[in-house]
Parts: structure tokens; C-alpha cells; sequence
């Protein structure tokens, strides 16, 4: 078998650098130790001071007990809230390692105090306190690590270690204080003061600060970014969709937040005390991360939005079940059920987000995407959340219920989670309803389509749609977008997919998938040919189209094979049509008339800005990859509108995307347009093209 022209891809680049081989570097690996211990005492901390309040509180009343959690949990969110650019500003200014050893010192000191003076009024000092240190060694620890790689390469998987860091321990440390609970009670379900729990925060905090101390130098290359939550509220993300978004995010916040704020009266209403309120914050954590991480994998051809509203509703249901049902037992795995439905509409809402805004700007900061909208609003949620859902429970008390012959015992904590659970259930619904980009399919087959895999299409579209495929009759596929964009890539992945479903593909390319294309190829792309006229290159692209449809893409399409092509006629009108500036409806016509026609089932756009796209570009760049960056802006504009006015034949995608996401759902879009496979190497009898047989 020959071949047809495809063209040679680059070679494989390496896999980026991960956390595995960053740990090589003797002060990244102690630093990465130290910041986990700091941030596992941050952690710790949360439900140590919480759960030393609701000793303090006055006597045994479920009610000051509510309110002087709710207190405690408020001031230890609120500076996060108002106080962001001053710390961001100081922490900036000051030696990175020695705003870390600052910080925890300060810390453990705070924290140490709190058991030995043993008053609520410090206690709640103390939380404002810790929580305003700790917006001080957050963005320090953040650029530390990715300051410490002496590469730009390995800095994005540092910046994710980074990120793991800060979140990561948030489990552990829920699980070490019901340990320390069991330990200081002695007794399950025995309640026990929280001195022990601080004890170890400081411990933590004194090891972090002794570790960083051996670290050595922190190079101030990677910038502290820390901003304002409550301006970014204010400006708004600029979008409805995108407000639905912020709404969806916060009814799930609601639900999580509703549940931390009562989670230490809750269990010891229901006899865990201390240990029944760490369990519980333990299920919660483990099932966001759960969330987190199955959010984009979950359901793949599902809709996202929809996702994120079914996740927001379910996420309020089970906060429902949490409020009525009074059994610690069921309470701890249902709050790791709520937390998997919060974690799965956070990472849904957060890629949905970006994934819109990166195609205007993904070299942006990352704190100046979407991203952080939704994180203001989560974190404005929870505050408002954690004010209000104590105070219900306060005001409401415990009430014995006599049923028809029945007692049910209604616990303020229970009624106050009920309420919340009622808001976030109305916001999801208003938010799905808003977010819902597949009106008119109905949900319950959608969802079960996509339980098997598929795409759910309504009988009667499937009916009155035209069917552009048939079975003498292949299917054409090309694949387009500005420099960088990773077409070449996406079109032989796409190629592998289909050849290993059992389909006879041909993958080509343009300009040059013939013997005279490879000779205009040299001329259009060459930097040494000068003097070459926009008509000119605009014919010359036309002669490699006709001859390329002539011998190639015509006689593949027509015995039944699935043609995969690296361009087309639309880059001819988005480079030389909106990126020369010449009649658009001419070089149309022209194409017209060079193709006979023939036009793609299917035109995949990579989308990503050009100063991003370029800057992928390993070889030396070509003749129309040296153009200007406003010839470049052109063409993408270009290819939005030609995308625009054709929107059925287009898959539009953002290429800042990981790899794997967008071959996902390229390999979607190309099922609902593929033919019965035929096997390979099976041709017509009148084929006079052969079958590709190798990439």
C-alpha cells in the first residue's frame, strides 16, 4: 500500500515534568513537606477552634453552642472575604521564606493561647487572628514552590503541587482531630474539650516553621497574586450564562457550608460530639475531592450545564435527607454523598467557565479568569451561609414532636439545614433552568444515553434530519484553526480512533497532499519567496485544492472511505479572504469551482488567540506563520465567522483545553455523522485510491 500524502507529524513531545520529578530537587522536596504540615494545622485548626467554642459557650445549650460556632466559623472566613489585596500586598513585599516562618510562628503562638486563657471572647480573637496570618502565608506558599524549579517548563506542574498542597490535607486533618477526639474523650460519642486538637495545630505549625527554616532561598520569581472577592463580584463575570454559573456555585456552597456550620451541635445532638463532628467533616472533604476529580470524567456525553444543575439539585436533596434523618451513621455517608454533588458542580461550573474565557485569553493570570469569580462567590456563599444557619438553629431550639402515637425529636441544627437545603434547591433549579443548553430534549433519556455512552437524539429529529451519510458514500472531515492550534494533532488522533473502529481512513493535508501540491507547498510557504501577490497565493492555494480534491479527498469519499484532512477551503477564506483583506465572496467562488463543490461533513475549529499559538511553534516559523500579530488576529476572526454562519457543519472548540478532553468530544461529534464501519482494507470495486495503512 502507498501512501497519501499525510503529513509527518512533529515529534511526540515529552511529557511535562510531574511532582514525581520535581520531588528530586532537595528544597522543593522540603519545602512541598513543610508547606503540607502548615496546611494540614490551617486545616486542623478549623474544627479545633470550632469545637473548643461550643465548650466555652454557656453551659450545655444547644443554642449558644450554635451561635458561638457560627462565630467562630465567621471570623475565620472573613478576612478571606475583606482582606485579600493588603495581604497580597505585604506578603509581596516580604521574603517569601520568611513570611512563611512568620506565619506559622504567629500562628502557633495564637493558637496555643487559646486553651490557656479559655475564654470564648479570645477564642474568637484568636480564629480572626489565625485566619488574617494565614491570608499571609497562603500567596507566599502558593509562589514558593513554583519559585524553587529553576525551569519555566516544570513551573506549571509546581503550581499545581502548590495547589495540592493548600487543599489536599484537608482531609487528613479532618480525620487526625476525630482520632484526637477519641483519644481525649476516651469514649465514642463522649464529648471532650478541643485543648488536645490545638495542641497538635501548634505542634504543626512549629515543625512547618523548623522545616522552612532548612529550606534555604526562595527566589521571588513567580508573582503573589491575591484578589479583592468583593470586587470581583461586583464587576461580574459578563455573561448570563455565566451568572447562572456564579448561582449554581452558590447554592452548592450553600449546601457544604450549611453543613459545616452545624456539624458539631448536629453530631452532639445525635451523641458524637467531637468525634461524630470530625467524622462528619471527614466524609464532607473526602467527598469533594471525590467530586473535584470525577466531575469532568463523570457522564462524558452528557451536557456539562446540565451536569452542574443536576449536581446543585442533588447536592440540596441530600442536605434534605441530612436534616431529617437522625442517625449519625447515615448523617456521615450522606454528607460524603452532598460533598461528591458540591466537588462535581465545582469542578463542572470551574471548567465551563474557563473553558469560555480562555479562547479570549489564556495566557491571562490565573486569578484573573472566571476561576476566581466563582471562588468569590463560593467563599461569600459560605460566609453568609455560616452566619445565618447558626443563628436559625439558635433561634429555633430543639422540639419534641408527637406524630400520631410517634415522637420525633426537631433539632434547631436539623430545621436550620432544612432551610438551607430549601434555598439551594431553589437556586439549582433556577440555575439549571438557566444553564440548560438542551432545552426540549427531556432529561430522563438524555441521562440514560449517556449512562450507555451515546448521545440522546429525539425520534422525531432523528426522523425529519437529513442524513448526509450514506453507505456508498464516505464521510469528509477537516479539521481547521489559526497557527498552533494543534489541527495536525487532533486530525491523527482522530484518524487512529476511527482506523481502530474498524474504518477505512484516509488522513491528507493542504497545502501539499500530492506530487504538484508538494510543489506549490514550497512556494506558499517558503520565507524566501518574496514578491508573491495576494491573488497570486490566493490561486495557487485554489490549483493545490483542485488537485488535491481531485486525486485524493473525491475518489476516498466516493468508494466509502472517511477522509480526515488538515484544512480546507476555509482557510483560504479566513487567510487570504479576512487575513490579506481580499472579496471573500470571490475567493469562494474560485474554491467553488476548484473543489466541484464538495464541501465537509464536517469542519472541526480549534480556536485559541495567536500569540498563544504561536508560541507552541517548536520549528522555525514559515511564510504565513511569520506574518503579523494583526494578519493572524484576522484570520481568527475570520474563522469565527465563517463558523457563525454555518454553525451546523462546525465543532467549535477551545485548543487551550487538555488533549484528551478535546479528542472526547471531537470522537462524539464525528458518531453522530459515521457511517456502519467497513474493514479495513475493504474497497469498492471501482476504488482507484488506496487505503491508508499506517499514521
Amino acid at each position: 500500500m502507498t501512501r497519501t500524502g499525510a503529513p509527518r507529524p512533529h515529534p511526540a513531545a515529552p511529557p511535562p515534568p510531574g511532582v514525581s520529578s520535581l520531588s528530586s530537587i532537595g528544597p522543593f522536596r522540603r519545602l512541598r513537606i513543610a508547606l503540607s504540615l502548615s496546611s494540614a494545622a490551617q486545616w486542623l485548626g478549623v474544627p479545633a477552634l470550632t469545637a473548643m467554642a461550643a465548650v466555652l459557650a454557656r453551659g450545655d445549650d444547644p443554642a449558644a453552642r450554635a451561635q458561638a460556632i457560627g462565630g467562630t466559623l465567621a471570623l475565620l472566613l472573613l478576612p478571606a472575604v475583606v482582606l485579600p489585596p493588603v495581604a497580597g500586598l505585604l506578603a509581596a513585599r516580604v521574603d517569601r521564606r520568611l513570611m512563611l516562618i512568620i506565619a506559622d510562628v504567629l500562628r502557633l503562638v495564637v493558637v496555643v493561647t487559646v486553651p490557656l486563657v479559655d475564654a470564648l471572647p479570645w477564642t474568637f480573637a484568636a480564629a480572626f487572628l489565625v485566619s488574617c496570618l494565614s491570608l499571609l502565608w497562603i500567596p507566599a506558599a502558593r509562589s514558593s514552590l513554583p519559585g524553587l524549579v529553576p525551569d519555566e517548563e516544570s513551573r506549571p506542574a509546581a503550581r499545581r503541587a502548590a495547589s495540592r498542597v493548600l487543599y489536599g490535607p484537608a482531609p487528613a486533618a479532618a480525620l487526625l482531630f476525630a482520632v484526637l477526639a477519641l483519644v481525649a474523650s476516651g469514649t465514642l460519642g463522649a464529648g471532650s474539650r478541643a485543648d488536645l486538637a490545638l495542641y497538635v495545630t501548634a505542634g504543626l505549625f512549629l515543625v512547618a516553621a523548623a522545616v522552612v527554616a532548612t529550606a534555604g532561598e526562595i527566589p521571588a520569581t513567580e508573582p503573589v497574586a491575591a484578589p479583592s472577592p468583593l470586587k470581583l463580584i461586583f464587576q461580574g463575570p459578563g455573561s448570563a450564562a455565566a451568572r447562572g454559573l456564579g448561582l449554581a456555585i452558590a447554592a452548592a456552597s450553600v449546601t457544604a457550608g450549611a453543613v459545616v456550620s452545624v456539624a458539631r451541635v448536629h453530631a452532639g445532638e445525635l451523641g458524637g460530639g467531637d468525634a461524630g463532628y470530625g467524622s462528619v467533616l471527614t466524609a464532607l472533604t473526602v467527598g469533594l475531592g471525590f467530586g473535584l476529580f470525577l466531575g469532568p470524567r463523570v457522564l462524558v456525553p452528557f451536557s456539562r450545564r446540565r451536569l452542574l444543575g443536576l449536581a446543585v439539585i442533588a447536592a440540596a436533596l441530600a442536605l434534605v435527607v441530612l436534616a431529617l434523618v437522625q442517625n449519625l451513621v447515615v448523617v456521615v455517608f450522606t454528607t460524603a454523598f452532598l460533598g461528591v454533588f458540591a466537588g462535581a458542580a465545582w469542578s463542572t461550573a470551574t471548567a465551563a467557565l474557563r473553558e469560555a474565557d480562555a479562547a479570549r485569553d489564556p495566557d491571562a493570570p490565573e486569578d484573573a479568569r472566571p476561576a476566581a469569580f466563582l471562588r468569590s462567590v463560593a467563599l461569600i456563599a459560605v460566609l453568609i451561609t455560616f452566619a445565618a444557619v447558626p443563628l436559625i438553629a439558635a433561634l429555633v431550639g430543639s422540639h419534641r414532636l408527637d406524630l400520631g402515637g410517634g415522637v420525633y425529636d426537631a433539632y434547631g441544627s436539623g430545621v436550620a439545614m432544612l432551610a438551607a437545603a430549601v434555598v439551594a434547591l431553589l437556586a439549582g433549579l433556577v440555575a439549571y433552568r438557566r444553564l440548560d443548553d438542551r432545552r426540549g430534549i427531556p432529561l430522563f433519556p438524555d441521562l440514560r444515553a449517556a449512562l450507555h455512552g451515546e448521545i440522546y437524539t429525539p425520534p422525531e429529529q432523528a426522523a425529519a434530519a437529513p442524513q448526509p451519510v450514506h453507505r456508498n458514500r464516505g464521510v469528509f472531515i477537516a479539521f481547521e484553526g489559526g497557527e498552533g492550534a494543534g489541527k495536525t494533532t487532533q486530525a491523527r488522533l482522530a484518524a487512529i480512533w476511527l482506523r481502530d473502529h474498524g474504518y477505512d481512513v484516509v488522513t491528507t493535508h493542504e497545502p501539499g497532499a500530492t506530487k504538484i501540491g508538494m510543489r506549490l507547498r514550497a512556494m506558499l510557504l517558503d520565507r524566501d519567496t518574496t514578491g508573491l501577490s495576494d491573488r497570486a497565493e490566493t490561486l495557487l492555494y485554489a490549483a493545490d485544492r483542485a488537485d488535491h480534491v481531485a486525486n485524493v479527498i473525491r475518489p476516498a469519499v466516493e468508494r466509502g472511505a472517511i477522509v480526515v484532512s488538515d484544512r480546507y477551503v476555509d482557510s483560504s477564506l479566513a487567510y487570504q479572504g479576512f487575513g490579506r483583506q481580499l472579496p471573500v465572496e470571490d475567493i469562494a467562488r474560485v474554491n467553488a469551482w476548484a473543489t466541484g463543490g464538495l464541501v465537509p461533513d464536517l469542519t472541526v475549529l480549534l480556536e485559541i488567540p495567536p500569540q498563544a499559538g504561536l508560541g507552541r511553534l517548536s520549528a522555525p516559523a514559515d511564510r504565513m506563520e511569520s506574518e503579523s500579530q494583526e494578519f493572524h488576529e484576522r484570520v481568527r476572526a475570520g474563522f469565527h465567522a465563517l463558523a457563525e454562519a454555518d454553525p451546523e457543519r462546525y465543532l467549535i472548540l477551545d485548543a487551550s483545553r487538555p488533549q484528551g478532553e478535546l479528542s472526547r468530544e471531537i470522537q462524539y461529534r464525528i458518531r453522530e455523522i459515521l457511517p456502519d464501519p467497513v474493514p479495513l482494507g475493504t474497497e469498492d470495486a471501482t476504488s482507484t485510491f488506496p487505503v491508508i495503512t499506517d499514521f
